[in-house]
């Protein structure tokens, strides 16, 4: 794949991901399918945050163990006198205000004890009643039916509100603050009307939405039963002075024998307790008291908020996954941190799961995916590459790894093979070029088997040459041992004939450091190696028609082979283009495959021993031993018998140390 063509998908893929995040956060805001994550995303900051103080209020619960102290029905009204005798203690207490988050809808039966319950109210001068309301929809329309305390209680205190909460969401959470109806505020706002609280100044249909906050889980709020308020020495005198004291029910089946009265908080997502509705009246009240509540982000910021999320979400494409991974969740804590920060200092939420659970994962995801789709690509276009000069297997492991197409080369450890057909040169000169095409075709068919089957690479076919190599593309700790490998293969294949006479393939092996990679120009380049480790396989190579071998390797190569291979030392020699001298080596084959070969190797190389200590005439006797141990005929010992007979012509220099000189390439 292009450069260019990659950089336009990835950008291409960058784009649709921005888009898609974009509208699905856009989705998250408009629509109530993600109402769950708004929700928790105003829930969570208060789990993150200590409990808030509230000593200004106490709360006295009218509960089971009360009820059963008292003898009062667990599911009935209960005596009026207990809230009379209740009244006139936190009358001599001065408390500041009391709320009753109870319903006294209906006269008592006897109108004494109302009347003594009102003048109990009158004298503390500031009693707040709760009235109910009723929702019922009549077609198209929604009626609303409120159930005022009865008229001389109502008239004996301070005033009366709605004690409803709306809206209450699907987990049965209040989140919201309600004021009242058109006609009736709610009796939290009659209450912070009472105390001065600064809000209550302005219209309540002009204040907008107001979200509750919260100061703590369920119990945060100091409080009683009204059997320990009623009981001498039941709580310690002086308790609800300068107190603002909310009254109600804290029950299984509910004060009066009404519906459910406790509802879910933040709080609840950990501990699963609810909230009795005494708890969150008492949260409001404080709230408008100390102008506390929350307040939504503007809708216009929340909605650029998502926009610029989205967009950026996209972006993560041009990562890779691990650093867009980093960037997402660093991103996402940066929210969760602004959105703590915000509620907690400067009391304004908003849905910030939106863009940190839902917009950036979703262009990670994206991110991911389009650069495993991008990456499956360029392995397809790796593997199509490479698949004319490596085995299936290679070109895999190639196109799985982290290949660079670029112009360009790094300096890697290798062993190269250079192979090449024995006098075709010359025989083919007589040959049409069909005919050479044909016979090329089944050498390099043969050749290019050999190699792939030992996990080699194919970089060049030169002429009637194979250049080949280990260790690179694909990294090869034992690549002299795999080159071996395929080096005696190659020694194996069958014999070209052409004209009546059979080629040899001849092998030069050597291990080094070279230059691989993308090598030529901005325009063409093509993978191959260069360096003096190629040079040296390919002069290898070249030796082996004057020493009449087969395969030659360098002493590099032999030292890693260990016993692995039969080989023979073949002497010390300054080949073109070395200024030092160099040991060669014939690989014969491989030690599981010997056959009686120490029989001549032996007298061969006492023979090299001799010629390199200068004894000319025992060395002559040891190379005719290796000749006549293969049958009459061996290419390296012939080599040295013509050597020494040219030596044996004059006194040998005074310098001599055995290296033999080879001028030519």
């Amino acid at each position: 794949m292009r450069l260019r063509e990659h950089n336009l998908t990835r950008a291409l893929a960058v784009l649709t991901g921005s888009f898609f995040a974009t509208v699905l956060g856009l989705a998250c805001l408009r629509y109530s399918f993600a109402d769950g994550l708004v929700r928790l995303s105003y829930d969570l900051p208060f789990l993150w945050r200590s409990t808030l103080p509230t000593e200004e209020i106490a709360i006295v619960y009218l509960d089971d163990f009360s009820a059963k102290q008292l003898n009062q029905p667990l599911d009935g009204v209960w005596s009026r006198t207990l809230h009379t005798r209740l009244l006139d203690r936190l009358t001599e207490e001065k408390a500041r205000l009391v709320f009753y988050d109870v319903v006294f809808d209906a006269p008592d039966p006897d109108p004494a004890v109302d009347a003594e319950f009102a003048s109990a109210m009158q004298r503390n001068g500031k009693v707040v009643l709760g009235a109910a309301l009723d929702e019922a929809q009549m077609g198209e329309v929604q009626q609303e039916r409120i159930f005022p305390p009865s008229k001389s209680l109502r008239k004996a205190a301070a005033g009366f509100g709605v004690l409803a909460f709306k809206p209450i969401d699907p987990d049965y959470g209040v989140r919201r603050m309600f004021f009242g109806t058109s006609t009736v505020p709610s009796a939290t706002w009659k209450a912070a009307h009472l105390l001065g609280a600064p809000i209550t100044r302005q219209a309540r249909e002009s204040i907008g939405s107001l979200w509750i906050n919260y100061y703590g889980p369920r119990d945060t709020f100091s409080s009683v039963n009204i059997a320990q308020a009623l009981q001498p020495g039941g709580v310690p005198v002086g308790y609800f002075k300068d107190k603002i004291v909310l009254i109600g029910a804290r029950s299984t089946v509910g004060y009066l024998g009404s519906s459910r009265d406790e509802f879910s908080t933040p709080y609840a997502r950990i501990s699963r307790k609810f909230c009795p509705g005494v708890e969150v009246h008492s949260t409001i009240l404080l709230n408008l008291l100390h102008t506390e509540w929350l307040r939504r982000m503007a809708p216009g910021l929340e909605l650029a908020l998502v926009l610029l999320v989205g967009l950026s979400a996209g972006a993560l494409g041009f990562l890779r996954p691990g650093i867009a991974a980093s960037v997402a969740v660093a991103v996402s804590f940066g929210l969760v941190g602004c959105a703590c920060a915000l509620v907690w200092h400067e009391r304004i939420w908003f849905a910030w799961l939106i863009p940190s659970a839902v917009q950036l994962p979703v262009g990670l995801f994206w991110s991911v995916g389009a650069q495993y789709l991008l990456e499956a690509r360029r392995r397809k276009e790796l593997r199509k590459a490479f698949g004319f000069y490596l085995s299936p297997a290679m070109a895999d492991r190639i196109s799985d790894s982290d290949f660079d197409l670029r112009p360009g080369g790094k300096l890697v450890e290798v062993s190269v093979i250079f192979t090449d057909l024995e006098n075709f040169t010359t025989l083919s000169e007589k040959l049409h070029p069909t005919e050479v095409s044909s016979i090329l075709t089944s050498y390099f068919t043969q050749t290019t088997q050999c190699i792939l089957e030992n996990k080699g690479t194919i970089i060049k076919y030169i002429g009637d040459a194979v250049f080949a190599a280990w260790g690179a593309p694909v990294e090869e700790p034992e690549h002299a041992i795999r080159a071996a490998e395929a080096a005696c293969d190659l020694r194996l294949l069958s014999e070209l004939e052409i004209q009546g006479k059979k080629l040899r393939t001849r092998i030069g092996l050597h291990s080094g450091e070279v230059l691989a990679g993308n090598l030529g120009s901005s325009f063409r380049f093509d993978y191959t190696m260069i360096g003096d480790a190629v040079n040296f396989a390919s002069r290898l190579e070249s030796l082996n028609k004057y020493l009449h071998t087969q395969a030659l390797v360098s002493d590099v190569v032999r030292s890693q082979l260990g016993d692995k291979f039969v080989m023979r030392r073949l002497g010390e020699f300054r080949v073109a283009g070395k200024t030092e001298s160099v040991v060669i080596h014939e690989l014969l084959c491989r030690s599981a495959a010997q056959n009686g070969e120490s029989q001549w190797i032996e007298p061969f190389e006492a023979g090299l021993i001799s010629f390199r200590a200068g004894d000319l005439p025992k060395a002559r006797d040891l190379m005719r031993q290796t000749c006549g141990g293969r049958g009459g005929s061996d290419g390296p010992a012939e080599f040295y018998l013509r050597k020494i007979e040219i030596l044996s012509e004059s006194p040998l220099p005074t310098d001599w140390d055995g290296v033999v000189d080879f001028a030519e390439k």
